[in-house]
Parts: C-alpha cells; structure tokens; sequence
C-alpha cells in the first residue's frame, strides 16, 4: 500500500535540532519512537522529546502524491506561507518564504548538506531562488525549523531554517528509477536515479530535467507579447558517495549542480517588460565522521557553494561562499550529552551591471563562530536543552544567540507539552554600511554606515494528544518580534537607501493541525492544518508576502491494493505582496488538486494528477501600476506519466 500507519504519522513531525555530529548507529536503533536526523547532522532523537518547533516533510509520500518541488511541499507546513502559490503557478519563479509571518529573504537560511547559503551582501533573492528550483528527486531529508530558535545556526536564520539532504544510497539492493511525466502548458519533467552499495562504497546519483510555459497571464485578461515570456527549464544533478572507512570512520561527499532559466515578465501601466532569466550553482561538501570511543564522536565538514546569475543583458550576480565546521559530541551519561565546535564562513557576493561598477570586497564578509548546546533528560519523558552561538565578523566584532526548550509527555505518553525560546540576529550587508553607492539600471542604491543589526526574539508552548488510536491533534501558540528591520527606502524615484525601522514588527499566531486514518477503511487517512497569524509593522501595516490565515488538507483512500487516489487543499486569506499598503492586497485564494497512482506491477506504476481543479483565478503577484498588471494563477492542467524501477 501507498499509505500506511507509519508513513501517516510520519508526514509532519516535530523534533529537535541539536548541534552536534550523528549519534552512534547502534544507539539509533534502540530508540522506539519516530526519530529523525535533524539539521546540521544532529544527534538522532525521537521526534516526540523536544519543544523545538521543527516540522519533516516526508519526502517519499510527497512525491507519490506528485509534488516534486520544495516550494510546492512547504505549502503542507503549518507555519509556513509560500508566494507565489504553489503548484504549476509560476513554477520556477521565486517562491517568497515566509515562516510564522518573517518573511525577509535574508531571515530564512536554506541548509543544503549542512552548507549554509547565505548571501552576504543581503540580496539577490538567494532563498527565494533556492526554495522555487530545488526538486524532490535529489531530497532525502527537509526540516523546517520555525521561528528564532533557527539562529542557532547563526547570522540570517532569524526566521527560521529549511534543511535539505542529499540522500544516502540504499543499501539494501542496487536500483534504478526512471520518472516521466508529460502534461499541460507543454509541461515535462523526467528523472533518472541510481542507487545502491558496493562493499564499504554506497552511492546515490540523481539527474532531472524539468520545463513548462507556466500559462502565463495578466489580471486584465492580456498575455505577454514575448515568445519565452513564462518559460521555465531547469537541469539538476545530485550525487551522494559514502565511504565507511571501518567501524568508527566515514568519509561523506555530496556534489550538487542547478543549470535553470526562466522568462521573468513584469508590467508598469499596461506595458509588459520581458527578462530572460539565468543561473547555475554548484554546491560540494565533504564530510569526515569520527567516533573516538563509547563516549566522544567528532566530525570536520568543508563546503563550497558557487551562484551565478545573470538578469537581464549587463546584469550580473555572483556568490562564492565556502564553510568550514568542526562538531564534537560527549554523551556524559544516559541522561546529559553535550555538543560544541568551531565554524568558519567566508561570504563574497559581486554585483555588476552597465551602469555601475564592481563593488568587490566591499561584500565580503568572514565569520568565526563558537557553538554549543546541552541536553539534560532529568526522567524518562522530561527532556530539556540549552544552546548558544557567539559569532564574530568583519562587519560585526561579536553577537550572541541562545535557545532553550523544554518537553514533557504524560497520560501514558498519549499527550504531550512543549515549550521552546530563542533569540537571533542577522548583520546588515557589506554595502549595506559602506559609504559607497551603485546605480542599477535607474535606481541609485545609496549604503548607511549607521546600520544596526536586525534582531529577533520568539517564544512557542503547544501540546500534542492522541485522541484515538491512529489520530492527534497539535495546537500551538507563538509570539515573534523583528526589532531593528532593514528597510529599503525609495526616497524618490530613483535614489534607493537603506535604513531601519524605527519600530518593531510583531507575530501572534497559532498553529492547529488534525490527522488520521482508518485502516479498516480502505487504509482511508486525512490530514488538514490551519495557521492564524497577526503580522504587524511598526506603522499598523501588515508584513509584506505574508497570510493572515492559511490552510492546508488532504484526504486519501486506497480502495484496492495497488491503488491510491486523494485531494489536496491549498488556501490563504489576508494576503499582501512586496507592498504592505492597502493598495498591495493580494486577493483569497484556494487551489485544490487530485491525484491518484496505480502500482500496475513489482515495477511500473502509474500516476495521474489535475492541478487547480476548479480552473481558480487569482492573483498571484500584484502589477507596478494598474491592477491589470498582475500576474494571475495558471488555469487547470493535467499531468500524467509512468515510473519504471529495475
């Protein structure tokens, strides 16, 4: 079966994320609950023994349901609001995260292979790119970790961390998967896997091409003028290789690839401005584990991350980034283990264009940082931690941001309370304090030498029931504050400065999310979520790309063996765009979906979905000037294909 107890309860889960280096393969296996590899190769615990607000998406189910992108999977997490929709609306343009209402893309830090890729020159829409363009075919493992307790992994994750892994190589038998899949708006995407384990050696290699026309259209009923205008196409390679050394030693090395393009269209006053679009990354990490004796492991990571763009003819991005990490972990006793090391990050980011002039090191940042983090389980269902980070910079001599969070489980382990804090920062780019300045086609960005840091602070309690056997309810409640925020000010029409909010922006919100099944029902199972959040500026506006109310549901049910088929349900209201201003309302919107996939055989299955099955229009990007400007979901699509498996 498609569905199963197991894969139900493991569609969200909430765990901890502790900075240390992976726990001891024989200590994993006894553990009894759930359990997950949290960000940064954290110590395996059970999901249900922390207060930490992190959610796991499943992978695998994601994929069986026909979601095969990392925007269009965050869309299930309570918590976290994704604009552009998802689906096929705008696939491969920008998907603006925000989670629990931050929503800068210089607050939420994607985490590939424990990489970090961080931009230091706090532009260029890094996140943004990252989370629309990364495919499900080369994800193994995605974490969000929400909130301020994401700072502890240092400078820009004030909002929280989406963690993302290359999967480890199946060592149970060699395989090879072949996925395609053919559909509407000249639609195509196809993938090819190998995987396995030779001796010592296990291996993992993905490749995937994608593409699509986006049915791109305009509020006003009009469509672009331009051939490409729309047009996405991306080609991505992943490659995993795990060496185990001997007993107590492995060696890891991840490569990664991302070759993409698309055709941006923007509009001012009914005219429609065509840019084609480009990038290419390159990510590689290796990885030395090390388990010193029963008591001590320890791991040395190096990473390099390499992006560049081009928007536009003259316009150029590019960004050298490379990390290394030292871990260390002492297990004192069964009940307290702690965890420390050292990190180095060096941040190059370039800009150029015709009219302005390589900035250089001017965004260049180094980082050194200390990190360590304390877990004490006094009694057998009360767990407790502690973590700290001390940073120093180029820019910044010294920051500090700290967390704490608190689990306990009672009523024979059926009702769970949970409790967590933390604090964070993130230090203003290079030239963001510079004196300098820069012109960008017609704008003049003007650098502030007066910039403060941007800091946050965020509590969350919740508690997590069994109702039945089979089905649970998890409500929790949280409060963010932005202090400090970067603001980019257009002081006329062409000189642009950056500055800081007077004020504070602040988040009440609360999470609520119900599943279930029932087995003897077909292996019937539901899963629905709904998130309330107040986002609020220092002015009384709201948050720019952010929900007031978002939900998200699912319903399946396999009524013979082999075949799945289920509806999905996305929907927000209270939404904004880039803008907060009244003016810059985005309307409601629901998108729903069906899918249904059939095992014909050991080797082939089938699968089928409809996207926007009620043919919704709605805005998902507001226009510069009039509100025909704005960029409308695409219609109902189909898609349908075959994955063959050896």
């Amino acid at each position: 079966m498609i569905h199963n107890k197991k894969a139900l309860l493991g569609r969200v889960y909430t765990v901890v994320s502790v900075l240390c280096a992976t726990a001891q393969a024989d200590e994993a296996t006894v553990q009894l609950a759930p359990i997950t590899v949290s960000a940064h190769d954290g110590m395996e615990i059970p999901y249900d023994s922390t207060g930490v607000s992190v959610t796991v998406v499943d992978v695998e189910q994601m994929k069986k349901e026909g979601i095969y992108g990392v925007a269009e999977a965050l869309t299930t997490v309570p918590g976290v609001n994704i604009q552009p929709g998802g689906g096929e609306n705008q696939r491969g343009n920008v998907a603006n995260t925000a989670i629990r209402g931050i929503n800068k893309d210089t607050a939420v830090i994607p985490m590939i292979d424990g990489m970090r890729i961080f931009n230091s020159g706090g532009g260029g829409l890094l996140t943004a790119n990252t989370m629309a363009r990364t495919d499900l075919f080369s994800i193994g493992t995605l974490e969000v970790l929400k909130g301020s307790q994401g700072a502890s992994y240092g400078s820009g994750a004030m909002g929280g961390v989406v963690y993302m892994e290359t999967p480890q190589g199946d060592s149970t038998k060699p395989q090879l998967s072949l996925f395609n899949e053919a559909g509407s708006f000249n639609s195509y995407t196809g993938n090819i896997t190998a995987q396995g384990q030779k001796a010592a050696l296990s291996y993992f290699l993905s490749s995937t091409y994608t593409r699509t026309d986006n049915d791109l259209r305009f509020a006003d009923g009009s469509r672009p003028t331009a051939r490409n205008a729309g047009e996405a196409e991306s080609q991505t390679t992943a490659l995993r290789l795990d060496w185990q050394l001997n007993q107590d030693n492995q060696l890891t090395l991840t490569y990664r690839r991302e070759d993409s393009e698309y055709g941006y269209v923007s509009s001012w006053q009914g005219n429609h401005f065509y840019t084609p679009y480009d990038f290419r990354n390159n990510l590689i990490t290796l990885k030395h584990f090390c388990r010193i004796n029963e008591k001590w492991s320890s791991s040395l990571m190096a990473g390099y991350y390499g992006y560049d763009a081009t928007l536009g003819t003259g316009y150029y991005q590019e960004l050298r980034n490379v990390q290394l990490e030292w871990r260390n972990a002492i297990k004192w006793c069964a009940h307290q283990t702690t965890t420390a090391g050292f990190a180095w990050n060096r941040s190059a980011y370039d800009y150029f264009d015709n009219f302005s002039i390589n900035n250089g090191d001017r965004n260049l940042e180094n980082t050194y940082s200390l990190f360590a983090e304390h877990t004490y389980t006094p009694i057998k269902n009360w767990s407790n931690s502690l973590a700290a980070r001390l940073e120093f910079s180029n820019i910044y001599s010294a920051s500090m941001a700290l967390r704490a969070a608190s689990s306990y489980r009672f009523n024979k382990d059926a009702t769970r309370l949970f409790t967590s804090m933390g604090s964070g920062y993130r230090s203003p780019g290079s030239f963001q304090r510079s004196n300098g300045c820069f012109t960008s086609g017609y704008y003049t960005y003007h650098g502030n030498p007066h910039l403060k840091q941007e800091k946050s602070y965020s509590i969350d309690a919740g508690v997590e029931h069994d109702i039945l056997p089979g089905h649970s309810i998890n409500l929790t409640a949280f409060w963010q504050r932005l202090n400090d925020a970067i603001n980019t000010d257009y002081r006329d029409y062409s000189d642009v400065y950056y500055s800081n909010d007077s004020g504070h922006w602040t988040i009440i919100g609360t999470e609520l999310s119900l599943q279930g099944e029932l087995e003897a029902n077909w292996n019937t199972g539901y899963r629905l979520s709904w998130t309330h959040i107040r986002p609020k500026t220092s002015n009384k506006h709201q948050i720019p790309w952010t929900s007031r109310n978002s939900w998200s549901a699912e319903f399946y049910t396999s009524p013979i063996d082999g075949l799945t088929t289920g509806l999905n349900l996305i929907a927000a209201a209270g939404r904004t765009n880039y803008d907060a201003a009244a003016t810059r309302r985005l309307d409601n919107y629901y998108s729903l979906r069906w899918y249904v996939q059939y095992k014909a055989t050991e080797n082939l299955t089938l699968h089928l979905r409809i996207e926007n099955l009620t043919n919704q229009q709605f805005v998902t990007e507001g226009g510069f000037g009039a509100p025909g400007d704005a960029i409308i979901s695409a219609g109902r699509s189909v898609h349908g294909g075959i994955t063959l498996k050896f």
